[in-house]
């Protein structure tokens, strides 16, 4: 980023430096430090020196807001906070201030930039490490254990206040060899500019690029053109996004004539993407590629095959990984038949360690037998590859029927006209709940609700098929690229009751 490169060795000792300097600070195993970054090195640095001592890194996204800062800075209890004091134009003076004054457990604030009053510069902070010797860093690296608590993830909080979910080194390492297998890269060259408080950032790239021995390209903000140049000119080989965000980036007027040539994997997650999507990236012939994850499951579970059909892609998350143990079960814990609707669940050691300091929350997300609850609904198909409709939270009844969102929304997204769809259930007189959908439309497109509504009535059941389209320029979106669910779920209600 910005021209800056850094060795393997460079790495190495950057993250020594820091290492020491958190000893020498107080830090210790299980203590938590915390971030505020944008994808940038000093968060691998960070990220890497934290965990090396045995002590529990998270981050914090730059667009919280300072009541989602004292949320998570209030759960997890950090005792050093490292931060950025800009941040894409963006000052923190008064949210470091504030949070300050709010949680005595922040022994010191860190600033990487302009020095804020009450806090301390980075650089004195890493020369107060220079007294710490080799054996006690030693002693320190040598204390940590596999299956210890890495990092704290906060999860989005699409259906109530975020937890952390605490995720172990064998988690992220086991994941990211198991990406390497899935998708091979012998000179891996990765574009991140996830937000590094995520999960696709943590642990379904950086993960994969670090075991890989790859190279990780920083991008810290998304802007379509930065990215396409970034592309052609670090020759990057391996580009993950949400389903979103590539949408964006081929609009781009000149997207047909940038110099691809070096992409090996154009891949998404997160979401699901159009066949109109699919079909436009594999005209430029990369390898396209989807996979199933999620927060707690600290990795990629299943995977496509490399060639499959675009319908595939569009349709599925795959076939489940073989090592890992993972389930398709009805609510009462038996397991789903091929065809039929079962959550997906899954047991292992490479699971979250649970939520931190919610004991509570973590013996709900189990069943009885032991195994982590999804809480995301599938179906097996006659192909082996499980398709997702919908969350066990975001299933509606209409006239008794079980309505999933994003079976509605596929058959939706299946005209040619479509950019990516969001169904939500509303309250109905009659039938107790139906189908309200919001519609992006492709580039230049018309469309119209009868138009839709026909389409729908071909391919799904009547009381599948939503009372109501809404058609908008762009849907909101959560910062990793999603759609914002939430914000049309309170836009809706706000108009419906």
């Amino acid at each position: 980023m910005d021209g800056v490169r850094i060795s393997y060795g460079d790495l190495l000792a950057r993250v020594s430096e820091l290492s020491r300097a958190l000893l020498a600070n107080g830090v210790a195993r299980g203590d938590r430090v915390a971030m505020l970054t944008a994808p940038h090195p000093e968060f691998l640095v960070s990220m890497l020196a934290t965990t090396d001592i045995g002590a529990i890194w998270l981050g914090l996204h730059p667009r919280y807001q300072l009541p989602e800062l004292h949320h998570v800075i209030g759960e997890a209890e950090p005792k050093v906070v490292l931060a950025f004091d800009q941040i894409d134009g963006r000052g923190y003076t008064r949210e470091l201030a504030a949070l300050a004054d709010a949680h005595p457990c922040v022994e010191q604030i860190v600033v990487l930039g302009e020095k804020i009053p009450g806090t301390r510069g980075f650089d004195d902070f890493i020369a107060s490490g220079s007294g710490v010797s080799d054996s006690s860093l030693h002693r320190s690296r040598s204390a940590v254990r596999p299956e210890d608590t890495a990092v704290i993830i906060f999860t989005s909080g699409t259906t109530g206040r975020p937890k952390g979910a605490m995720l172990s080194h064998h988690s992220l390492v086991s994941g990211g060899r198991t990406q390497s297998e899935h998708w091979p890269s012998p000179c891996m060259r990765l574009l991140q500019n996830m937000p590094p408080n995520h999960i696709a950032c943590l642990g379904m790239s950086t993960a994969q690029a670090l075991v890989s021995g790859g190279t990780t390209v920083f991008v810290d903000r998304f802007e379509p053109r930065r990215i396409l140049d970034t592309l052609e000119r670090e020759k990057i080989t391996f580009f993950m996004h949400a389903p979103a965000i590539h949408q964006m980036l081929i609009d781009e007027p000149d997207f047909a004539e940038r110099d691809l040539g070096s992409l090996e994997y154009w891949l998404w997650g997160g979401a699901p993407a159009p066949i109109a999507l699919i079909e436009r990236l594999r005209a430029h012939g990369v390898k396209v590629g989807t996979a199933f994850g999620m927060t707690e499951l600290g990795a990629y579970v299943s995977f496509t095959d490399p060639d499959a059909e675009s319908d595939v892609l569009s349709e599925t998350i795959g076939r489940p990984e073989a090592r890992f143990e993972l389930r398709l079960a009805h609510p009462n814990g038996s397991p789903a038949l091929r065809g039929a609707e079962g959550e997906i669940q899954a047991r292992g050691d490479w699971l979250l360690n649970g939520y931190f300091a919610q004991p509570e929350a973590t013996r709900e997300s189990y069943t009885p037998d032991g195994w982590f609850r999804s809480g995301d609904i599938a179906i097996e198909r006659e192909d082996g590859n499980w398709t997702l409709v919908g969350r066990v939270k975001e299933m509606f009844k209409s006239g008794g029927f079980n309505v999933y969102p994003r079976e509605v929304e596929l058959a939706i997204e299946a005209h040619p006209d479509v950019a990516m769809a969001a169904v939500v259930g509303i309250p109905d007189s009659r039938w107790h709940e139906v189908g309200h959908a919001f519609v992006q439309a492709t580039r230049d497109a018309t469309l119209d609700a009868s138009t839709l509504d026909a389409w729908c009535r071909e391919r799904i059941a009547n009381y599948k098929v939503p009372k109501t389209f809404e058609f908008r320029p762009e849907l909101p979106r959560l910062p990793i690229g999603k759609i914002d669910r939430q914000a049309l779920k309170r836009e809706i209600f706000q108009r419906t009751t």
